[in-house]
């Protein structure tokens, strides 16, 4: 009969809930970071723990807002654990950029991401919006003083022009989509 595992999702590559998707992505930093910071860096194992929180970094997105869309469409979001969450503080904006001032971060050589100029402060639902809309050619990284892995990404507005340059912690961020994920 052949390989069933198609069928079952024995050997499906998405992730099974958002909490293992979080406590992926934040596995996934720390590796990135383990490979990055060696003497000689480990920029194919970096490259590779990148693709894997990519798509933990979407599961998560995805699944939050879909949870505040069916929250909103069942009128019990105003008030809800999740909306309180969403309004957290996480990450920071820099808005009406330009395209050549995104390209310019992966320009910067890796691990060189910043924000070009002061950053507003982010919701984390602004935030995840923000990733949602991404420029996936168009992000960098940098790790700060205290050693935190800053995850740095240029954002289109829904027409496809510029929008924004957005920066996070990914320990703060997945620390926010923790507290939340049980009302998702």
């Amino acid at each position: 009969m052949g390989n069933i595992s198609f069928l079952t999702g024995a050997s499906s590559n998405s992730p099974s809930s958002i909490g293992e998707s979080i406590y992926q992505l934040e596995n996934c930093s720390v590796l990135f970071l383990a490979a990055w910071q060696k003497v000689c860096p480990d920029l194919v194992r970096a490259a590779r723990v990148s693709s894997e929180a990519m798509a933990h970094l979407d599961h998560i997105v995805n699944v939050v807002l879909r949870a505040r869309d069916d929250s909103k469409a069942a009128n019990t979001y105003a008030g809800s654990q999740l909306e309180a969450g969403l309004n957290g503080q996480c990450g920071l904006s820099v808005v009406s950029v330009t395209r050549a001032q995104q390209q310019a971060l992966p320009a910067a050589g890796p691990g060189n991401g910043v924000v070009p100029g002061t950053g507003a402060a982010l919701t984390l639902e602004r935030l995840l919006n923000k990733i949602k809309h991404r420029r996936p050619n168009d992000s960098n990284f940098r790790v700060d003083q205290s050693g935190q892995h800053i995850f740095v990404v240029a954002v289109d507005k829904p027409n496809h022009q510029p929008d924004s340059i957005v920066e996070f912690p990914v320990k703060e961020f997945c620390v926010q989509c923790a507290r939340i994920a049980q009302y998702t």
